[in-house]
């Protein structure tokens, strides 16, 4: 049985631990700042996003100088509610290991839990492009720019507001069916002297296209239904809500087994992920097989 948690135990202390994780959480997520965030106030595990009904133009009615304008608009609004719960990942570090290890062991665990729980974080935000209900591409077929324009329009229409993202999985971005195949002929090189032609082949992937700010995850199923097609979409920021512990995002804990000569590292993410507005986000299935 484990006894009373001791920070002085593991080599590099808890706060460089700490430290390790926070920052390869920071490095792996990407999600996190691309979505709406709200963290639940002290004594709360529940976060409301509220969505607001858009409103036609016809309700902006001309009125002349010096007269009343008598009609009502009410602005509808509706509540996504989102709780949050605990996604936990535990690591033993045992003395013989750690003394007989010449990296620096704990820094490493704090690096690898730190992944791991961005990771995680991801899995769940991307999972929520698969709801959208606007749809571009579809099973079987390639990765077009008609399509990427296509989510352009579908934002548009529906009032998103900027910025646009589009996040995508890595054979999505890179191959002969991704991004990378229709800027740069393989055989050819850069087609047409286009910038973003140039800027793929020179950087292996661009940070700008259609409007979009691309990004990839490797969390974004590629295999979806077994038909060899990759889960991305293109959304705005108020498409989605992440709800963070009163307490913060992330925690690392240690706890000294001596029984057991071994030193337990737990992580732990407070989060919990919802839809606000079906129609601020484009699901776009494509086949990478």
């Amino acid at each position: 049985m484990a006894n009373e948690t001791d920070t002085g135990v593991a080599a590099g202390g808890l706060g460089k631990i700490i430290g390790d994780a926070v920052i390869a959480f920071n490095h792996t997520n990407v999600m996190l700042p691309l979505v709406t965030t709200k963290q639940a106030v002290k004594g709360a595990i529940t976060v409301g996003f509220p969505d607001y009904t858009k409103i036609a133009s016809s309700s902006v009615a001309e009125v002349a100088d010096g007269v009343d304008e008598a009609d009502i608009t009410e602005i509808a609004t509706a509540a996504r509610n989102c709780t949050i719960s605990e996604h936990v990942i535990r690591a033993d570090v045992t003395d013989l290991a750690r003394m007989g290890n010449a990296d620096d062991l704990t820094g490493n665990v704090g690096q690898i839990l730190g992944n791991a729980v961005a990771a995680k974080l991801d899995d769940d935000l991307v999972s929520l492009g698969t709801a959208f209900s606007q749809t571009e591409c579809g099973a079987g077929t390639a990765l077009s720019l008609d399509h990427v324009f296509g989510s352009m329009r579908q934002l548009r229409a529906a009032g998103a507001p900027f910025p646009y993202n589009l996040v995508l999985s890595p054979k999505q971005v890179w191959g002969a069916k991704g991004l990378s195949g229709l800027l740069v002929d393989s055989s050819a090189g850069v087609q047409a002297d286009n910038p973003l032609s140039q800027a793929k082949l020179a950087n292996g992937e661009v940070g700008k296209i259609a409007g979009f700010n691309v990004y990839w995850s490797d969390q974004i199923d590629e295999n979806v239904g077994s038909g060899g097609d990759a889960a991305g979409f293109a959304f705005s920021k108020g498409a989605v809500g992440l709800a963070i512990g009163p307490e913060g995002l992330i925690r690392i804990e240690t706890e000294r087994n001596a029984s057991f000569r071994s030193t337990e590292y737990v992580a732990v993410g407070f989060w919990g992920q919802v839809e606000i507005k079906d129609a601020f986000g484009v699901y776009i299935l494509s086949d990478v097989s």
